[in-house]
């Protein structure tokens, strides 16, 4: 017998203020009978506006990027504890991510166009949060090359200037070993990824419909430094 098939996406109008009452529920509760009690109010103020809300930005953030992107995707609320000294079995919010397609195989999925989170903590994230130890050194190489590295540089600082800030993975406390710690650019150097991230969505659009424009415009500010690093084809 065949699973019935899902209903269409309600319109993406934002996400409900008592959401968060849900996972400071889930904070204290920490256990697999306190979700399943409440998991049907999960799925209406966290789940379901969260798939309308990436089903609606998919298609926008193709043009901004002038890239094909994939399926959005969901992730479980289970935490991964077998490397953690937090033994909590679930995340405190609803992340999701939209990828980069690759080839014509879409075999390849490349960096994030779009990463976020919401619940009791926000992050908007955009590019490279890994890369593998060849992109790496292929990054730090250009950002050391004296036109290439500059014209990044100019990139980062205007995205800098609208908010966004550099992440990643990791974060080395010095220069990269080989690489002058006086370097003018030293700071792009200890990062071992080329992603922007905002930290935090605006009061006045967290529980509105207006969440959808604020991400779309996070995006255009991030478009230029991912697009740089795709240019420069640090996803291998």
């Amino acid at each position: 017998m065949k699973a019935a098939a899902a209903g269409p996406l309600a319109p993406f109008t934002g996400f409900h203020k008592d959401g968060l009452s849900w996972f400071r529920g889930l904070a204290l509760a920490q256990n697999r009978e306190w979700f399943q009690a409440h998991k049907a109010a999960y799925e209406e103020l966290w789940l379901n506006p969260m798939k309308s809300l990436l089903a609606e930005v998919k298609v926008p953030l193709a043009k901004i990027y002038g890239r094909r992107v994939g399926e959005p995707k969901i992730f479980r609320l289970n935490r991964d504890v077998r490397f953690s000294k937090n033994k909590n079995p679930y995340k405190t919010n609803i992340s999701g991510m939209i990828r980069f397609k690759g080839d014509e195989s879409g075999a390849f999925e490349g960096p994030a166009a779009l990463y976020l989170h919401l619940g009791l903590d926000e992050v908007v994230a955009f590019g490279f949060y890994f890369l593998e130890p060849e992109n790496l050194k292929q990054l730090r190489m250009k950002i050391v090359d004296e036109k290439v590295g500059a014209g990044l540089q100019k990139l980062v600082n205007a995205a800098a200037k609208k908010g966004l800030a550099l992440d990643g993975m990791e974060t080395l406390k010095r220069a990269p070993v080989g690489f002058d710690p006086k370097h003018p650019r030293v700071e792009l150097l200890k990062h071992k990824g080329l992603a922007l991230s905002s930290s935090g969505v605006p009061k006045n659009v967290r529980f509105t419909v207006g969440l959808k424009k604020w991400v779309l415009d996070q995006a255009k500010a991030a478009a230029p430094v991912v697009k740089w690093g795709l240019a420069h084809k640090l996803n291998g």
